[in-house]
């Protein structure tokens, strides 16, 4: 029978407690529980996995808190115009080609944003210590397999044990029967029966190591260990102390709340999904921005001009008329000529300097409705993870009440077994004796026989499931397990 899978708790509270791990086993010394549970923790993926994603929550939540500062930019460009353009910088026409450069910092603060920053720092601040809980519960739940795992093999050892003794004592039954039969005090066809028992003992045997040696390789495939022959676990010696106690399921539960990962998480989740309601609702309420800008430039388009008058020249006549007659006076004018010279880039940086600041007011007023249903959602996925956290205590509840009956119910069979034990020991003692003097059937020793194995199955099953029962309380109560 396969020992339950919450039986693997068995050990782990022991390590969450922060015990001193045993250094990993090399193959072909025998590892220890939490060995199997430490090697486990470094190389499984999923663990790699959750760690990631702790790290990942652990930057948004660092991400997060750089909202509150402000973005600063730095931006340069360089640019080439052709053909008729407009100058940036000197706004007059230009029909050769103009290279500029634009140089400038640009800085925005938001003064108020329906406080969605703040929320979303403690949004999440709070999913990023939820996800070290959903780590811790992923190392448990890795745990309890490698710990089912480690169980079922010391349950398949004693039920191999009990097998071989039991193939042994028929084998030891055949020689009997054999000698009896030939000194003509037993009939011939007790010994066929006999035989057959011990044909079916040998079968047994051979199940229960196929049992183990599948146990075995079960649990070195959950470690990854390449060499499953090379691979050995320890057995320590597993006994019931007398007058167990046993606590109120109420106080279990009730310290169960305080240290159990999954309610952790749970609660932290639903308080990170309340902040996340929080955020959406920001995007409804005015958002006031502080902007600010510095910048300057260079073209090759900005030239410095220089006039020079090469005399003078007629422009026409000022008086009554504009031709020239005797009433009339010519006007002249200079005859200039101009040239060119490019600003150098300095001077230019300096003269073209700016700088800018503003506010700038958005108010939602229609969007799609895009906020709107965004708020009611979130407000909806916070309904759900608070709805996800009482589940989650309901659960503990039940699991630490069911723990509680079934550790009652296995003690109760473990002190029965005992008994039956007993009473079918000597049951087969009478019978042997009875048979070997040959005045009792072989069919009532292969009976006597096969109660007694029966009764010795049924008192190890016991056995181990009140020793799940009561570490899986221990383990609701925050007490190191021991085996």
């Amino acid at each position: 029978m396969k020992l339950p899978f919450l039986f693997a708790l068995l050990m782990v509270f022991a390590h969450a407690k922060g015990q001193k791990a045993d250094s990993i086993a090399p193959l072909g010394q025998e590892w220890t529980l939490e060995q199997c549970i430490n090697y486990a923790w470094g190389h499984n993926i999923s663990v790699k996995q959750a760690e990631l994603n702790r790290e990942t929550q652990k930057n948004n939540y660092t991400s997060s808190k750089g909202s509150l500062l402000p973005t600063l930019n730095g931006v340069a460009s360089h640019t080439y115009d052709y053909g008729r353009t407009i100058d940036q910088f000197t706004n007059t026409f230009a029909n050769t080609e103009i290279l500029s450069d634009n140089f400038y910092l640009s800085a925005n603060f938001t003064i108020f944003g329906g406080l969605q920053n703040l929320n979303t720092i403690k949004e999440n601040q709070t999913s990023y210590e939820a996800s070290g809980y959903d780590l811790q519960e992923n190392k448990n739940t890795l745990a309890l397999n490698i710990a089912s795992g480690y169980l079922q093999i010391l349950l398949d050892q004693e039920l191999l044990l009990e097998a071989k003794n039991q193939h042994e004592v028929t084998q030891q039954q055949v020689e009997k029967t054999q000698k009896l039969v030939d000194a003509g005090s037993l009939a011939k066809g007790n010994l066929y029966d006999v035989q057959a028992q011990e044909a079916n003992d040998e079968v047994n045997e051979v199940n229960a190591e196929n049992q183990l040696n599948i146990a075995m390789l079960g649990l070195a495939q959950l470690l990854d260990i390449d060499s499953v022959q090379l691979f050995k676990i320890a057995r320590p010696e597993i006994t019931i102390p007398d007058n167990p106690m046993i606590n109120n399921p109420d106080l279990i539960y009730s310290q169960a709340l305080t240290n159990q990962p999954d309610i952790k998480s749970a609660e932290l989740k639903w308080e990170s999904a309340e902040k996340a309601q929080s955020v959406a609702a920001g995007a409804l309420y005015p958002k006031l921005i502080l902007a600010a800008t510095i910048g300057t430039g260079y073209s090759t388009g900005d030239d410095a001009v220089t006039a020079t008058i090469n005399g003078y020249v007629p422009a026409g006549y000022a008086g009554l008329n504009s031709t020239p007659d005797a009433l009339s006076i010519p006007v002249w004018v200079p005859n200039e000529s101009y040239s060119y010279q490019l600003i150098p880039l300095k001077t230019q940086l300096n003269e073209n300097f700016n700088k800018t600041i503003g506010f700038q007011l958005n108010i939602p007023i229609l969007n799609g409705l895009h906020s709107n249903m965004a708020y009611k959602n979130a407000k909806l996925n916070s309904l759900n993870a608070f709805y996800t956290y009482q589940n989650t205590e309901l659960n503990l509840r039940k699991n630490v009440q069911q723990a509680y009956v079934d550790a009652l119910g296995a003690l109760k069979k473990y002190y029965a077994t005992q008994k039956s034990v007993t009473s079918f020991t000597e049951a087969y003692n009478y019978i042997r004796v009875k048979f070997d003097a040959g005045v009792s059937t072989a069919l009532d020793y292969n009976t006597a026989k096969t109660n007694l194995a029966k009764a010795q199955s049924d008192m190890l099953q016991a056995k181990y499931t009140y020793v799940f029962k009561l570490q899986v309380l221990a383990y609701y109560e925050g007490k190191p397990l021991k085996l």
